[in-house]
């Protein structure tokens, strides 16, 4: 009888060591590869798409039901190139940006766009052409968020390696870091996945993110492990180079790991683990990190979204697997403690 309890006792404790931080909850699966995710006031839930090695039949979608639906409108996706992200803005507004580079072969001749939809008539209400002196042909507007106090957009150019910023108000672009700043660039020559090994793709300037009162913004490398922080005034500081900018900038975490896209909550970042294929946690008061464990590996958490009630979302792009290793893409939620 002793033995038998203590043997439960063990296995209840193995358990307890076995079980994940939070549940990991699948929101929707896709046959198309996407990248971003974002989530408005009322949890409509809107991905992209973009046009990589296998073409999407959707550029921009709603997720309706768990069905993907294209939005704005069919025709929409016509005028599209090639969808990297989307958000939506504390004033519920939708941000589509285009980096108009299919495949990374380069910047199409038209040039990359962000969008702002109206998400009550779900149209197209302006569109934003960045300026030439913004971008170069290898460039890759990866990521964006809004500011809406300064009314600017800030942009990560994974490419050419760089900080983009637009002046919503009057359309104004500009490059407020460029690849003469070492932050902006990849540190290292490439990631060790657990489960598909050496990659070799060299992204820089990827995942970034504004601070609650809008005064910081979080950046880092996809192929690096530091992440930076640098006063958003600094940013929009138009008497200053970029050199002069980039003596501003500082190191948040030294130790970081290698991640896509990330999102903050209740002053915690959340990205990806993409080496150990998880999910990591950064706490901004305590300066500690550690990976979720949800008991599943994560096929390379893309980008990442949160709702009103307190859930953080991503989706899975797959990208370090071969395409005939690859299963459904999927979009996961999870609360955090």
């Amino acid at each position: 009888m002793k033995k038998l309890l203590l043997m439960t006792i063990t296995l209840l404790s193995s358990a307890s060591l076995l079980k994940a931080d939070t549940e990991l909850i699948t929101v929707a699966e896709s046959d198309f590869q996407w990248t971003g995710v974002t989530v408005s006031k009322d949890k409509r839930i809107f991905v992209n798409y973009p046009t990589w090695k296998v073409p999407s039949p959707f550029k921009v979608a709603e997720l309706v039901d768990g069905k993907e639906v294209a939005y704005p409108s069919e025709e929409d996706q016509e005028m599209f190139v090639c969808v990297q992200s989307v958000v939506v803005d504390e004033l519920d507004r939708l941000w589509i940006l285009d980096p108009a580079s299919p495949n990374f072969k380069g910047v199409v001749s038209e040039g990359p766009y962000l969008y702002q939809v109206d998400l009550a008539k779900n149209e197209i209400v302006r569109t934003y052409k960045f300026s030439e002196r913004a971008y170069s042909k290898k460039s890759y507007l990866n990521d964006v968020r809004i500011d809406t106090q300064e009314n600017t957009a800030y942009v990560t150019d994974s490419g050419e390696g760089g900080i983009v910023l637009l002046d919503l108000g009057t359309g104004e672009s500009w490059r407020a870091l460029d690849k003469s700043c070492n932050a902006v660039l990849a540190n290292l020559d490439g990631i060790n996945f657990k489960s598909t090994g050496s990659y070799k793709n060299i992204t820089n300037s990827d995942g970034l993110e504004l601070s609650d009162d809008k005064l910081t913004l979080y950046f880092s490398a996809l192929t690096g492990d530091i992440l930076y922080e640098i006063p958003t005034a600094v940013l929009r500081d138009r008497s200053m180079s970029p050199e002069e900018r980039c003596g501003h900038i500082k190191i948040t975490n030294k130790t970081n790991v290698p991640a896509d896209g990330f999102i903050l909550h209740n002053d915690k970042l959340y990205m990806a683990n993409l080496p150990e294929e998880g999910v990591w946690e950064y706490d901004l008061v305590n300066g500690k990190g550690r990976t979720l464990d949800f008991g599943t590996t994560i096929r390379w958490a893309d980008s990442f979204a949160k709702d009103s009630e307190g859930y953080v979302y991503f989706t899975t792009s797959q990208i370090n697997y071969p395409e005939n290793q690859r299963i459904k893409y999927g979009l996961f939620k999870f609360r955090p403690e």
